[in-house]
């Protein structure tokens, strides 16, 4: 209990509440709500990628004492329970009574870290779910009784009665890990004597070359396994010539290599040096008659999602700019970031510019670039980002061009409103006029007390 002086109570209760009414606007109340003034979230844990349904469900209990967030002492408490399971197999339900102790140890272990900054539900949550994208996975696949092991592999020498054909594939997947899967992609491709590179990280990228029965037999097996999203995006077969040898016809190097989490366009510059550069283009959903070193390329964006933002400043604009683009590049998005200027100002460089960011790719991945976005310190060490807000996002279809000079983010709001009627010629709409910046509609404005205790108070306002 916190005897606090009157005017710290209220202080404390307000920015609670803010807390609260925050969860409230994040989240469905089916993912998150309010209980007796307990900050109640229910996690998902992933099971089986082949039945969305099969997913284990945690509750986490997010308790805030009577001094959080104003006295550095006052420590969210953190409680958790399995709300349910699948009933088969039984050792889905033992993987998750044992991560839920990890899982609240390190939500409170973040409680504590974060508790001298003041609000940490936020940071608290996104633990959680970096828990679940990281050490989950490991945890299940532990308690797996079965091992992936091919039944049969066929030989790489054809008879006088088969075609030997060369196949290749490349599989996109939301991403790649758990140190066992990885070990079971090589040991895989191994035993099929399949060469190629597998990409880690987000998103994940598997890259195969061998016989193209053993190719399917690779690819139909591991799609047995547990992804969040695996997706065959392109595939070739050739033909080998009666008397040649398969190995003489292959591209790809012969062991199957892994590229780091980073290592997106270490990955594509390897499919443009082995002439492979056509299925990398299918594989990140752009136009067949690109090339990678073109000037100017169209992008094709089919039935995918995007996102449009307004930021309020950016202090340390390569940084965070920076930032982005590897978020993005690690998604399979497209970035978009655009600073406009009113061009009938009559000082126009007196004027700090409106800053729009534009994100594209598949829903999921923009998704998790937005999250990512918001629980990560991009700017500012000292704080998260919360000057930004979502005007416009939704399903798109269109193709737009871009320029590979990533420098060129000054334009007039004409331009951008041009821009933004490639994408969805609605969103024009929402910045017309929009030059004054107090004009955009925010929800959240933090406002950075300068002084010992680097509070932050957040005030909710409507637009």
């Amino acid at each position: 209990m916190f005897l606090l002086p009157p005017d710290e109570r209220e202080e404390a209760k307000e920015r609670r509440d803010a807390e609260i009414e925050f969860i409230k606007s994040a989240y469905s109340p089916e993912e998150a709500y309010i209980l007796n003034g307990d900050i109640i979230r229910i996690l998902q844990l992933p099971v089986d990628n082949s039945n969305n349904n099969d997913v284990v469900k945690v509750e986490l209990r997010l308790q805030m004492p009577e001094g959080y967030p104003v006295h550095e002492d006052a420590v969210l408490n953190i409680k958790g329970h399995l709300k349910s399971s699948p009933s088969n197999p039984q050792y889905i339900r033992k993987a998750a009574l044992t991560a839920i102790p990890q899982l609240v140890e390190k939500c409170q272990a973040t409680a504590v870290e974060v508790a001298e900054c003041g609000e940490a539900v936020w940071s608290v949550l996104n633990s959680a779910e970096e828990f679940i994208e990281s050490k989950w996975k490991d945890i299940l696949e532990e308690y797996a009784t079965n091992t992936t092991k091919p039944t049969h592999i066929e030989p790489d020498s054809s008879t006088s009665n088969n075609t030997l054909t060369l196949g290749r594939r490349i599989i996109y997947s939301h991403h790649i890990i758990a140190n066992s899967k990885r070990r079971a992609l090589k040991d895989l491709a191994s035993q099929y004597k399949l060469g190629g590179y597998s990409k880690i990280g987000w998103p994940g990228v598997i890259l195969i070359e061998g016989k193209e029965s053993n190719c399917q037999l690779f690819t139909d097996e591991i799609k047995r396994w547990r992804w969040q999203q695996i997706q065959v995006r392109g595939e070739e077969q050739r033909v080998i010539p009666n008397g040649e040898e398969l190995d003489s016809h292959r591209q790809l190097p012969l062991q199957f290599e892994e590229i780091g989490e980073d290592g997106m366009s270490i990955l594509s510059g390897k499919c443009r040096e082995s002439g492979l550069e056509r299925l990398y283009l299918q594989c990140m959903k752009i136009n067949d008659h690109r090339t990678l070193d073109s000037d100017e390329v169209d992008v094709e964006e089919e039935s995918s999602y995007a996102t449009l933002v307004h930021v309020d400043h950016m202090n340390d604009s390569k940084r965070y700019c920076k930032w982005l683009k590897k978020t993005c590049d690690n998604q399979g998005c497209t970035l978009l970031i655009r600073q406009c200027r009113n061009n009938t100002d009559n000082n126009p460089d007196d004027r700090r510019p409106i800053i729009y960011v534009i994100i594209l790719g598949e829903r999921d991945c923009v998704k998790s670039v937005m999250k990512q976005w918001r629980t990560s310190y991009v700017d500012v060490e000292s704080c998260l980002e919360r000057m930004m807000t979502v005007v416009e996002e939704g399903e798109i279809n269109t193709q737009i061009k871009l320029s590979h000079d990533e420098n060129e983010m000054d334009c007039t709001f004409k331009e951008f409103e041009k821009l933004l009627s490639s994408i969805n010629s609605d969103w024009t709409l929402a910045v017309r006029g929009s030059d004054d910046k107090k004009s955009i509609k925010r929800a959240w404005i933090w406002v950075h007390h300068i002084n010992n205790t680097d509070r932050l108070k957040q005030i909710v306002i409507e637009g």
